[in-house]
């Protein structure tokens, strides 16, 4: 429901390829050679193994890993059968995600929480109400709240379990929900935000002062692939709780528009326009809050 965009995207990517490339050079021959067969059957190389490796070229790992959405999509409708490998599983269980204390590699400490640090996402991008949290405690280990879901899960794809767009940041009970299933699109897809609108289903131009907080019963309005996340997360169930945020925020477009913002600022009870909205609205960038979605799809969409 919301894209995941952060400024240090490219980063992200960078630290996750090149932790697992160390790993990958730590093991012995065969066990290189044998991934690079498994690798390059799904996505084909340019080189050969020896010519790869004598070159230093690990491009064929590279593109494997980081192959987005689209690509990762066609991989498991076309080639299911060749994404049985399971080093890429064992890995993650054994290393990536096995606590704060374990390494892919140890030398740059990448595990789970650098992955999940270095993409900075807050908010459970699937539902957008639940908050996703790394806690710290002097003498405790690392915890967090939240969960790495594979989009593509790796019980069913496990040569995708270290794939960089496969791994989600969820909140517990979203992946909880989710499991197994095959969702119809994924928060590192450019267009999902467009593919729903929050908005209750009420009369144009009724005088939000008779309505009621119950009667904002929050509609989803999906098309294409968000139907079945919206259907498989229960999204419209979970916000019937956030009837009364949609009530607030068509009361407060309704009473303090535009141009009564302008003429609030022009009376002297704001500086600015931008702080009349910050005051009513909340914060223009608050991506680390939840339900910005429905915030945004109220007060922002005509």
């Amino acid at each position: 429901m919301r894209k995941i965009t952060t400024d240090t995207l490219v980063q992200a990517e960078k630290d996750h390829t090149q932790a697992v490339c160390a790993y990958v050079k730590t093991k012995n021959e065969a066990y290189q050679r044998e991934l690079f067969r498994a690798v390059t059957a799904v996505i084909p190389a340019a080189l050969d193994y020896d010519t790869s490796k004598n070159a230093g070229d690990w491009s064929w790992l590279e593109n494997f890993l980081l192959a987005d959405v689209p690509t990762l999509r066609k991989l498991t409708e076309e080639k299911s059968a060749l994404l049985q490998f399971d080093q890429f599983k064992k890995l993650y269980k054994n290393r990536f995600c096995n606590g704060s204390a374990h390494y892919v590699d140890d030398t740059s400490r990448y595990n789970a929480y650098t992955f999940i640090e270095n993409l900075g996402v807050k908010v459970c991008p699937y539902c957008d109400e639940e908050y996703l949290d790394v806690l710290e405690q002097d003498g405790t280990p690392t915890q967090r709240t939240l969960e790495l879901d594979h989009f593509f899960p790796k019980s069913l794809f496990p040569a995708l379990a270290m794939c960089f767009y496969n791994l989600v940041p969820s909140g517990q009970s979203c992946n909880g929900i989710k499991k197994e299933h095959l969702l119809g699109m994924s928060p590192f897809e450019k267009n999902i935000e467009e593919c729903t609108r929050l908005s209750p289903d009420l009369p144009i131009g009724i005088n939000m002062e008779n309505v009621s907080p119950e009667e904002c019963e929050i509609h989803f309005h999906a098309v294409g692939g968000m139907q079945e996340n919206v259907s498989v997360f229960c999204l419209e169930q979970r916000y019937l709780r956030h009837k009364g945020e949609a009530h607030r925020y068509l009361l407060l477009k309704q009473t303090c528009g535009e141009e009564k913002i302008v003429e609030m600022v022009n009376m002297g009870l704001f500086s600015t326009v931008e702080q009349a909205r910050e005051i009513l609205y909340g914060a223009a960038d608050n991506s680390q809050q939840l339900l910005q979605k429905l915030k945004h799809d109220i007060l922002d969409r005509q």
